[in-house]
């Protein structure tokens, strides 16, 4: 599935799915830029440090790939904050000590940048005239709740461990955020859809890897280079020309339970 002409922006591109993403793009020929918080360089992508909740920084990074690449015509809203499981124990407790500003990190990174970014991006493309694609990446977790069964194993070995509520909300708020961007864009030719994506295997801890595949009817963890070709389909103004507004869930069959 090619992607020449196309000018897609990822964002939290240094991270391990952005990583994927931005190679997978590039190999169909599109030229890409990445936005991330962080400094670094990925081959076949120029590359934006910028804090995608800051309006500011976001103005700054569009204007910088206009003058090096062009008017985007594709955004994958990949960034956001986790809590793997070897997150510490402040961010990884009981609801009720939750903290606020753990909360409102992991929301901004989530929702406020997807929001600022996608605003700069529907401005520029609609200055354009160009047709568009936006990519939101969600979660299972995002689909239904997080199994908080899959760290018994933490919690029998003493400790204190639970998906954070925060994650769950964030990926779910990406959901409806596409299907308002969808209604949003028809008129303008620009479609939106999102990406759920399941576990990814990342050298987690053995005991969480044995109880996720055998929780998932696939009965193992997605490699990181499994949702290429839903993204590739996604962007694509061809094979998914007459989609916008809907959930890709490439999940091994989680939700499917």
């Amino acid at each position: 599935m090619t992607s020449r002409g196309k000018l897609p922006v990822v964002t939290g591109g240094l991270g391990q799915l952005g990583r994927q993403f931005a190679k997978a793009l590039s190999n169909a020929g599109a030229k890409v830029a990445i936005v991330d918080v962080r400094t670094g360089e990925e081959d076949g992508a120029i590359m934006m440090q910028a804090d995608i909740t800051k309006k500011n920084d976001v103005r700054n990074a569009f204007e910088k790939i206009e003058a090096a690449l062009g008017t985007p015509n594709i955004l994958i809203n990949n960034a956001g904050i986790d809590a793997p499981p070897n997150a510490p124990p402040e961010t990884t407790g009981p609801f009720e000590t939750f903290p606020e500003e753990v909360w409102d990190a992991v929301m901004d990174s989530h929702l406020k940048g997807a929001f600022l970014i996608s605003q700069e991006f529907i401005k520029r493309l609609r200055v354009s005239g160009k047709q568009g694609s936006i990519i939101n990446i969600s979660s299972t977790y995002g689909v239904v709740t997080s199994d908080q069964s899959l760290y018994d194993f933490k919690r029998k070995n003493g400790e204190v461990f639970f998906k954070p509520v925060v994650y769950s909300v964030a990926k779910s708020g990406m959901l409806n955020f596409t299907r308002w961007l969808a209604e949003y864009g028809a008129p303008l030719n620009i479609r939106a859809n999102t990406l759920v994506p399941g576990g990814v295997f990342n050298n987690q801890p053995e005991e969480f890897v044995r109880e996720y595949s055998r929780r998932t009817p696939m009965g193992r963890m997605a490699s990181e280079d499994e949702y290429n070709g839903a993204l590739l389909f996604l962007a694509s103004h061809k094979a998914s020309s007459y989609m916008t507004g809907s959930t890709l869930i490439v999940d091994g069959g989680w939700t499917a339970r």
